[in-house]
């Protein structure tokens, strides 16, 4: 299927799906609705960075599809609206709304003076640790199929947190949550691609149903390298979608492995994803976590070593890449059937690297068509 086709795949799903393109209808957020003026302040940020009509104020961050970068955003705002010194790991210790505004006011009564403060048990406690967040457990019991969703350099899984709402209520579904980032900040960033992989097959462990993979840019590196171990291991997943890389045995490091990783060439690539705030450069604490997982992550993907020998998976491989994206070629993108089953498929999309973020409907819509062909034994 070639980029034509996908493009009408989204009349199948209309884009009211879409949490991006909410409606104005339903309920709205009032002021006996939170506790305190500084939680309904917090929560009009929230929604506005977050895109959602309403938030409550026993809401995590991260689970209502807050991610590092997002999580960036909203420091911003409390720095500006509080006049306060205020940081990502605040947020990360303390990522439900009321316990964050609690925070907020400790700022502002001590004048701005540091004080991050222990998380809250309750909240570290959920997922403290967890490589993999479970989006949905699904309906349909033992041996129910299963979507493992991979984040991009410098991602994390709330980078998917809508996608549950596009997919099956039956088809269980799973993000890695790499270290380094949200509810895992505290742990040292991987340094070797490889770790992350083991780190996901173990959590893993006997999937009983058939295993779906998708990952973007450096996540579908992760996933490839998972489904030939799985292949190796005799349970090889069903598919592998790659999305928003060159395959794996064509990998050049970027920027190359002579040259320095610039604070520039980090922003550059940041400003890829939903924008940078112009006055980021206020705030060089806030600059220097957002960058710190991203370089991480660039330094592990550039390293990552396919190896001389071709491995080529036994299952199909379904590709995905933007028409305009400037770090992967569409040329790029077809050549990931190199590596694959003779059913593989490649769907160019409107838009840059992050392509799906303004086109999640037709994404998961042409997931979707394809994981029931599978199913039904029928051919794209």
């Amino acid at each position: 299927m070639r980029g034509e086709e996908t493009r009408d795949v989204v009349r199948e799903f209309p884009e009211k799906l879409d949490k991006r393109n909410r409606s104005e209808q339903g309920w709205r957020m009032q002021d006996n609705d939170f506790g305190t003026p500084t939680e309904r302040r917090l929560a009009d940020i929230w929604a506005d960075i977050l895109r959602l009509d309403n938030v409550k104020r026993d809401q995590d961050f991260f689970d209502a599809g807050g991610d590092s970068l997002l999580a960036t955003k909203v420091v911003l705002r409390v720095c500006r609206e509080w006049d306060i010194k205020f940081t990502v790991r605040v947020l990360n210790d303390a990522p439900v709304l009321a316990d964050l505004a609690e925070r907020i006011d400790q700022r502002v009564t001590k004048s701005g003076q540091p004080s991050a403060g222990a998380p809250s048990p309750a909240a570290r406690a959920s997922r403290a640790g967890a490589c993999l967040w479970e989006m949905r457990p699904g309906t349909a019991g033992a041996g129910q199929d299963t979507l493992l969703l991979l984040p991009h350099a410098g991602g994390s899984a709330q980078n998917y947190a809508s996608w549950a709402d596009f997919f099956p209520k039956d088809l269980r579904i799973l993000a890695a949550q790499y270290p380094g980032r949200a509810a895992r900040a505290d742990e040292p960033a991987a340094a070797d691609l490889h770790h992350i992989v083991d780190e996901i097959l173990d959590a893993l462990g006997d999937v009983e149903g058939r295993l779906y993979v998708f990952g973007h840019s450096m996540g579908s590196y992760v996933g490839y390298e998972l489904c030939w171990r799985q292949q190796l291991a005799s349970r090889p997943p069903v598919a592998l979608f790659a999305s928003g890389a060159v395959p794996p045995h064509r990998h050049r490091p970027n920027p190359a492995t002579e040259e320095e990783i610039t604070d520039e060439w980090l922003m550059k690539l940041l400003d890829m994803y939903n924008g940078v705030p112009d006055d980021l450069m206020n705030y060089p604490e806030v600059i220097s976590q957002a960058l710190g997982t991203l370089r991480s992550d660039v330094v592990l993907f550039r390293n990552y070593s396919y190896g001389d020998r071709r491995r080529r998976l036994e299952i199909p491989i379904v590709a995905f890449g933007g028409e305009r994206d400037d770090l992967v070629p569409a040329a790029e993108v077809e050549r990931w059937h190199e590596l694959g089953a003779a059913e593989c498929a490649t769907h160019i999309i409107p838009g840059g690297h992050f392509y799906y973020l303004d086109n999640t409907a037709t994404v998961t819509a042409a997931m979707s068509k394809y994981l029931v062909s599978v199913h039904d034994g029928q051919k794209e």
